[in-house]
Parts: C-alpha cells; sequence; structure tokens
C-alpha cells in the first residue's frame, strides 16, 4: 500500500538517509539551510519547534548554538536515528533537546515557542488535502504571539507533475564510511497525480561490498504534494499567519521558478 511516510519506516531508507541528505545542505537544492535556520534563531529567539525532526540534521547544530528545541517526528525509526546522533554532542546541548513521535497534524505540545521550523520539504509529505492546514494551526496554536515559522518546500517542476510525465529516473551512489560499502539508491518508478497534486517515487536501495556483492537490498516509496506559491500564500493567509518573506532559496534571493519556496510567516492573530 502507498504510504506518504513509507521511506521513514523502510531499514536501509532510514539507515542511510543522512548519507543521502547531508549533501543537500552542504551543495543540494537546501544548501546553506542549517546556517539560515540559526540566523532565524538568533533574531527570533528561542525556545524552537521543529516539526518533521528526521534525524536531527538541523535540530542539533540549533541545540549546540544554545538554543532550547523540542523536535516531533512521525517516525520512531528517525527518531532512534536522531537520539543516537546526540551522543556525539555535549551534554549541555543534550539537555536542551526533547524528542516526541507525534503527528504534525494532531499534535499539541502545551508550551509555547518563539520559533518553529518545518525543515527539507517535511511538509510535503502531508499529501491528504486537509493535512497541511490541520500542520499549521497545530504549530499556530504553540506560537508566542508574534512567534514565526519558516517552511521549505520544492517549487514543482510542472513538466514532472502531470500523469505522463517524462521520464526522471535518477540515480545516486555513496559511500557508507562505517562499512566502505557501496548504497545505491535508484529511483525505479514515479507517477504523477495532477488531480491531488501528488507525486510518488518508488526507490530501490543496494547495499554493495568491496567485491561487489549485493549484501541487502529493499525496495520502498515516498508521496510528496506539490503547491504553487499562489496556494501557499493563500494558505498561511488562511490560518492567520502572515508572509514576511518568501524565497527561492536559503540565500534569500527573491521567488523563482522551479527553485525552493522558504517562507518565512509570522502569528498574527489567535
Amino acid at each position: 500500500m502507498t504510504t506518504s511516510n513509507a521511506y521513514y519506516h523502510s531499514k536501509l531508507g532510514v539507515r542511510f538517509y543522512d548519507l543521502f541528505t547531508g549533501d543537500a545542505g552542504r551543495t543540494g537544492p537546501v544548501k546553506g539551510d542549517v546556517d539560515f535556520y540559526l540566523a532565524c534563531a538568533r533574531e527570533f529567539g528561542g525556545p524552537i519547534l521543529e516539526a518533521g525532526v528526521g534525524t536531527g540534521r538541523v535540530l542539533w547544530p540549533l541545540a549546540a548554538a544554545g538554543f532550547h528545541i523540542t523536535g516531533i517526528d512521525l517516525s520512531s525509526d528517525m527518531l532512534t536515528i536522531a537520539r543516537a546522533n546526540g551522543e556525539r554532542e555535549s551534554a549541555s546541548t543534550r539537555d536542551r533537546v526533547r524528542l516526541h513521535q507525534m503527528d504534525m497534524t494532531s499534535f499539541d505540545l502545551k508550551e509555547s515557542f518563539m520559533l518553529a521550523i518545518v525543515p527539507f520539504r517535511a511538509f510535503q509529505h502531508l499529501t491528504l488535502a486537509e493535512q497541511p492546514r490541520r500542520a499549521l494551526e497545530c504549530i499556530k496554536r504553540c506560537l508566542a504571539p508574534g512567534g514565526h515559522l519558516v517552511v521549505d518546500l520544492f517549487d514543482p517542476r510542472l513538466e514532472y507533475c502531470i500523469q505522463d510525465a517524462p521520464a526522471l529516473m535518477p540515480i545516486k551512489r555513496v559511500e557508507d564510511p562505517t562499512t566502505g560499502h557501496t548504497v545505491i539508491r535508484r529511483v525505479v518508478n514515479r507517477v504523477g497525480d495532477p488531480m491531488h497534486q501528488v507525486i510518488t517515487e518508488h526507490f530501490l536501495f543496494e547495499e554493495v561490498d568491496s567485491t561487489g556483492r549485493v549484501v541487502d537490498s529493499e525496495e520502498t516509496e515516498w508521496s510528496l504534494r506539490w503547491a504553487t506559491r499562489h496556494e501557499m500564500h493563500y494558505l498561511f493567509e488562511l490560518i492567520g499567519l502572515e508572509v514576511i518573506a518568501a524565497s527561492s532559496h536559503f540565500l534569500r534571493s527573491p521567488p523563482a521558478y522551479r527553485t525552493e519556496q522558504v517562507w518565512l510567516v509570522r502569528k498574527t492573530k489567535g
């Protein structure tokens, strides 16, 4: 059965998540995102809420910089990796972090945050039409008056969103520094559902040793819902979140097609 979150419960998808995602923050489509979130934290203050915390790629640098941060994620497997990653941090850094297994569309932490973030397209795994609004309502409830929210999405390449989209089957190879094995991730199928604005990608993972032998493999998938800038702007307005800035990437450039949608919004009422 297709699920937007299957990838985050898969053995190899979770185990090698940081190997495939880490470069995205250094050289890929979200280059500079950690520095951007750090700058926001210094400008708006803490405490901070991160929804879709994953393995803690963004959370731990924020905590190491001195900010108290609460991370939530639907996947217990991803949270296990996040906690393990935290073992590399100091005791004082770990003391500033709280991790909870929660659904971002239905949580209530009974806390107040000056800043909330939803990094690296986690928001787009909310594939049902009502879920984005529910998530924003939950986040808004937790924001202090005048609190800010940052949401990152990809700006859709519309030629790849149609049902009969041209083939886009990238293969990525990385080396696992722990074992020296090569990990290959293939997109073996990609289906566009323009009626529901959802793209589903089916992956094949292979872990290959130095002799070329496949020692482990797994198939999994994820689905992401795409949204236009006008749609997102209206959704924020509907929720009562004022758009402060919209950028095309984390260097704060003006909006541009086929880049990133980096939204900075502020709680204005309720």
